[in-house]
């Protein structure tokens, strides 16, 4: 199968107390975190990560992005969109590196007196040397307040992305992932068939909204080249596998002809986890085995994007047991599965190291998490995400950082 130094915040009791201003534009601060719940024995302080506690773990997403809302908390925040680019732009250039490490690899095989490819050698070399500089722009914690220094990285970049783009446009792949939302409402006075259509259309709008977002991205960076920008867009259910929907494909050839291949040899940059119904989500992506393949598609040197929305921020922590805590998804639409406590301890993606998430959080959580963290797995961590929260991770730096303006915990 193919592979595809900060101010530390103050802790109200055990809930890490983020700083109340919100970043301005281009800047993250590393003491706005959103509530995380740390009962480590090693940790000098909770709400800290300790690097021993993360050396426990080695999987992380290479970039992600984890939030309760997209309308609240990605679409409507400069911070996240900016991330987002960076994250994008970064996936490419990864892309771009190992093509001409291929290149360059041919050309000593075949012609082994005369040495690489010079060309090759040279791209490179630099395209290494726009990755570090990008690095170096994030900073240990998060993204740099210098705004035009950010712009004029990501106007390179993109202009030497286009160049090299073999078409007249560069594609941007973008795989979306529904199935949460499509579970079906055994409440509901529609029949199955008029709720699945009715899903699929919401689907398919929603795949819109983040599609022209995606296409804005670019646009502010340079107008010559952000014409050139390509979204291609494709809906994966991961109930039946099946390949949905694709949108701006200029060559039919070129889409993908399986779940699998659109997963791994297709090569997504963003793959998109909707919200809904966690238990379904959980369900079908066992039942497909779905799970190799997504980590496979989102670790590593150069893995894709990985955006998770409320459920698919979920799955992507250490455990989805926190989808039980609320009582909000309805866990009868799995046959055998139908109680809580058929879900208890049932693994995530790890994206995060050995983070859990709890979406859609507010005050009238407060006392619910602090009974579900106060022993057990999910004590060492988990972190809160409120309606405007982002969790940004950086899996090269094993580093994560939550963007978004509600950071009050003692009112959250």
């Amino acid at each position: 199968m193919p592979s595809c130094s900060a101010t530390q915040p103050a802790s109200v009791g055990g809930v890490v107390a983020p700083s109340k201003t919100p970043p301005s534009p281009l800047t993250v601060d590393f003491t706005a975190r959103a509530p995380s719940y740390h009962h480590h024995p090693t940790s000098p302080s909770k709400g800290i990560v300790t690097d021993e506690l993360s050396a426990t773990h080695h999987l992380w997403a290479t970039h992600a992005l984890l939030f309760s809302s997209w309308t609240d908390g990605v679409a409507p925040n400069p911070n996240v969109r900016s991330f987002l680019k960076y994250c994008l732009l970064r996936k490419m250039l990864g892309d771009e590196l190992s093509r001409h490490e291929t290149e360059l690899t041919s050309s000593a095989e075949f012609s082994p007196c005369c040495g690489p490819d010079v060309d090759a050698l040279n791209n490179v070399e630099y395209v290494d040397t726009l990755i570090h500089r990008g690095q170096r722009l994030l900073g240990k914690f998060g993204l740099t307040s210098n705004e035009d220094e950010c712009n004029e990285w990501s106007k390179e970049v993109l202009g030497y992305l286009c160049r090299e783009a073999k078409e007249d446009s560069l594609d941007l792949r973008f795989l979306y992932i529904p199935t949460a939302m499509y579970a079906l409402n055994p409440q509901s006075s529609n029949t199955p068939g008029k709720q699945r259509q009715r899903a699929r259309a919401d689907g398919k709008k929603r795949r819109d909204q983040i599609s022209n977002l995606l296409n804005q991205l670019f646009h502010g960076v340079d107008a010559a080249e952000s014409a050139k920008i390509n979204v291609c867009a494709i809906t994966l259910d991961l109930d039946d596998g099946s390949l949905k929907q694709p949108v701006g494909f200029r060559n039919p050839g070129f889409i993908p002809e399986d779940d699998k291949i659109a997963l791994c040899e297709w090569n997504p940059h963003l793959i998109y986890v909707e919200g809904g119904n966690t238990f379904w989500l959980q369900h079908c992506i066992e039942k497909g085995h779905y799970s190799t393949l997504i980590k496979e598609a989102c670790t590593g040197p150069n893995g894709s994007v990985y955006c998770g929305k409320s459920a698919g921020a979920i799955v992507a922590g250490k455990s989805m047991e926190t989808a039980t805590w609320k009582g909000w998804d309805d866990p009868s639409v799995v046959p055998g599965r139908e109680s809580y406590d058929q879900w208890i301890g049932c693994p995530g993606f790890g994206f995060v190291s050995d983070e859990s998430f709890f979406p859609h959080y507010s005050s009238e959580w407060l006392d619910l998490v602090k009974e579900k963290t106060a022993s057990g797995p999910l004590s060492e961590t988990t972190t809160c995400l409120h309606e405007d929260n982002v969790c940004c991770v950086v899996g090269e730096l094993r580093e994560r950082f939550v963007l978004g303006s509600n950071f009050d915990v003692e009112s959250c």
